[in-house]
């Protein structure tokens, strides 16, 4: 008996031996991890802030006409006008007048407006004249009408209604001139809403609108029982008004419905958990588990998707289709069906999709789809039927539209190339990209042949920026897509202050734009959001997890993004050698530039709302600086110090959430609300565990603290 005892005595020390030894070990590593990096210095962040420009006595077009002459009188707009027409078109005429300019108007054989039809101008082509005594507007079609009265109201909004003589000869560069609503990835809009944009959008002369679709934020009257109960979608009633609003403005509203990834809504359900490609579920760069892709293969696939469209595609009168099939992530990836060879995957995926068209066909429609999958694959370029239209999506300044155009042009392919606002991900935008991503896009587009552009704008859920943080994104791109040759004359925050905020202080365009570079002061540049967004997705976490987040992120940039090999590993090098992030810079920032908008007068029935917005928006940055702030420097700080971070962040937390809860149902539905509340409610409570253990003895801290660092070093070797 006493030799067993000995016996398990020397086994339960080898374990606790072995266990400090690992332990120890662990330890250790855990330090060559963990670095010290002192916080930077202060900048001067007045250096970094764009000048206030004075307004330009001339009145701003956006977009820039082609040809513009100036004269020295003025014609006076009274409340009534008399025009003579063409008699098939006076009808038209006189709602397009009552739309654009709010007058009264009568029909007459002579007035001080004539409307004449030359058939020898361009598609949506006009020529406006206005001399001292009567207006000349010549057209060859109705959106050519449309579009020169656009451009009168534009003048007449700046001018007092005393309108300066000029002569004016336009067309736009592209024929397609679309943007595209994310309503799916957090907020629905209301009805109300949707109206507004379309008239933001109409003034900017666009003629496509697009709601992006995945799961139930479209009312499938066939699938009432998966969201009546727990989502407020917009109603097929709802879609056809916007439908015949869009219409009255030239807008063609364009159904849009994901119908191969980004399904997991539907695959969350017991209805239609078996369609998945992956049923056992797929980690995305080994992080993010997901299960969003359906089995193209599986025929009760595209009968999902073949009912799913007969639902939404009666309540469009538009004869296009967006059938989106971008991210099919797993496909391929799937345990028991795994397929090796790239090219076997886009055949599958190109079978699928000439399925789907020619159901789109049988439905009188014509099909869109995006190109991320075609233009890694292409060998499959020559096999897309001719009647598809691709959509080329690249959201960052450097996406190779240069590379991918030329070769869409060369096999005869309808294509539109889609930028991005780049607001996603980033509380106010990222200017400076979203500025370069419009430019390479559309300059592409025009030099290889596309038909238009799509002006993206997602949510990612969970959706955190306001809608009118797009506007200058859609503005800029409105502004190149139909004169790109204007690029050095387009006057953008002009163009905000004057005719979408109508602030006469002349800061609100400034201060918009300068809220969308705070990201300047962060350690790289972020694809598709900011560093400051992505920390909300971790909360408080050890810094050493991050940075492995970070590499792993970089080292599996190519998955996600279709770039060449020489971004690839420039991205992989931002990701893996970061500078330090500024906190102090970032918030001096977002400080100055709050305490201008403190000084703006914007001139809108919901002035007090985007005032709101923006506040918000503010609180969200500084928010997520101090968490960046806490999470790389409070294990070399006092207790007291954090104690004081740490407060300031809860009561952040607290008034983010209130101001978004109220704002959020100013403009949207209730669905997606709690899942975009959900970051700041998971952040307050580690912001009160963190409290509750800074009150707790030293043994107690020094205990968690021991543990932390041992979970860390598993979480980083997990991700190597």
């Amino acid at each position: 008996m006493k030799k067993i005892s000995r016996i398990i005595n020397y086994l339960f020390l080898s374990v606790i031996g072995l266990a400090a030894t690992a332990t120890i070990g662990l330890l250790l590593y855990y330090q060559s991890l963990y670095t010290v990096t002192p916080p930077p210095p202060g900048v001067n962040v007045v250096q970094y802030l764009t000048p206030t420009t004075s307004l330009i006595d001339k009145p701003i077009f956006l977009p820039v006409p082609k040809e513009i002459i100036w004269a020295n009188s003025h014609f006076s707009l009274e409340n009534s006008l008399h025009f003579s027409s063409p008699k098939e078109d006076a009808g038209a005429i006189s709602k397009m007048l009552a739309n654009r300019l709010h007058r009264k108007v009568l029909y007459a054989s002579s007035g001080n407006m004539l409307f004449v039809k030359n058939e020898k101008l361009p598609e949506q082509g006009y020529r406006l004249s206005i001399q001292p005594n009567n207006i000349r507007i010549e057209y060859s079609d109705k959106a050519g009408l449309f579009y020169s009265l656009t451009t009168l109201k534009q003048l007449a909004s700046q001018s007092h209604l005393l309108l300066p003589c000029l002569q004016i000869e336009d067309q736009p560069d592209l024929k397609i001139r679309g943007a595209m609503l994310d309503i799916s990835r957090g907020k629905v809009p209301t009805l109300e809403t949707l109206y507004s944009m379309v008239d933001f959008l109409a003034d900017l002369k666009y003629n496509q609108l697009q709601l992006y679709i995945e799961g139930f934020s479209f009312g499938y009257l066939s699938f009432k029982n998966l969201w009546e109960k727990t989502e407020t979608p917009l109603l097929p009633a709802e879609i056809r008004q916007l439908d015949a609003y869009c219409k009255e403005r030239f807008i063609e509203l364009v159904p849009n419905q994901n119908s191969l990834g980004h399904m997991q809504a539907w695959l969350a359900t017991d209805q239609f958990k078996d369609l998945a490609e992956c049923p056992e579920g797929y980690k995305l760069l080994g992080l993010i588990e997901m299960k969003s892709t359906i089995s193209p293969t599986n025929p009760k696939s595209l009968a999902l998707v073949k009912q799913m469209s007969r639902d939404l595609l009666p309540n469009f009168t538009s004869n296009k289709f967006n059938v989106n099939l971008d991210e099919p992530f797993e496909l391929g990836k799937c345990k028991e069906r795994k397929i090796d060879n790239p090219l076997e995957v886009a055949n599958l995926y190109l079978d699928y999709a000439k399925q789907l068209d020619a159901f789109i066909k049988s439905e009188g429609k014509e099909m869109m789809m995006w190109g991320d999958l075609v233009s890694r694959s292409p060998k499959i370029i020559p096999e897309i039927p001719k009647d598809i239209t691709l959509l080329e999506w690249g959201y960052e300044s450097f996406h190779p539209f240069n590379k991918i155009c030329p070769e869409y042009q060369k096999a005869k392919l309808h294509y539109l190339v889609c930028p991005g606002t780049s607001s996603w991900s980033s509380f106010t935008g990222r200017t400076d990209n979203m500025m370069a991503n419009v430019e390479n896009g559309i300059d592409n587009g025009i030099q290889f042949g596309a038909d238009g552009m799509l002006m993206t704008d997602w949510g990612d859920t969970p959706h955190l920026q306001y809608l009118t943080v797009s506007y200058a994104g859609f503005a800029y791109a409105a502004a190149l897509s139909w004169n790109y040759k204007s690029k050095n004359q387009v006057s953008l925050g002009n163009y905000l202050c004057k005719l979408a905020f109508k602030d006469s202080s002349n800061q609100m365009g400034k201060v918009v734009m300068d809220l969308g570079r705070y990201n300047q002061f962060e350690e790289f540049p972020m694809i598709s959001g900011t560093t400051t967004s992505m920390g909300y997705r971790f909360g408080i976490i050890d810094k050493t997890i991050v940075n492995a987040v970070n590499k792993k992120i970089g080292k599996g940039i190519s998955e996600l993004l279709p770039y060449d090999d020489d971004l690839k590993a420039r991205l992989a090098n931002n990701f893996a050698h970061p500078t330090v992030y500024n906190t102090k810079a970032i918030l001096d920032f977002v400080d100055n530039l709050e305490g201008q908008l403190k000084r703006v007068h914007l001139n809108l029935p919901d002035s007090a709302v985007v005032i709101a917005e923006y506040q918000n928006s503010i609180r969200m940055i500084r928010l997520g600086a101090k968490l960046k702030e806490y999470n790389n420097y409070h294990l070399e700080r006092k207790n007291e110090e954090n104690k004081i971070l740490l407060t300031e962040m809860k009561t952040l937390c607290k008034t983010i959430m209130q101001e978004h809860e109220k704002l959020w149902m100013m403009r949207n539905k209730r669905s997606g609300l709690d899942e975009s509340l959900q970051s700041f409610s998971k952040l307050e409570k580690q912001i009160d565990e963190q409290l509750i253990l800074l009150k707790s003895s030293v043994i107690t801290q020094w205990m968690k603290r021991i543990f932390e660092k041992i979970t860390s070093v598993a979480a980083v070797l997990y991700l190597k």
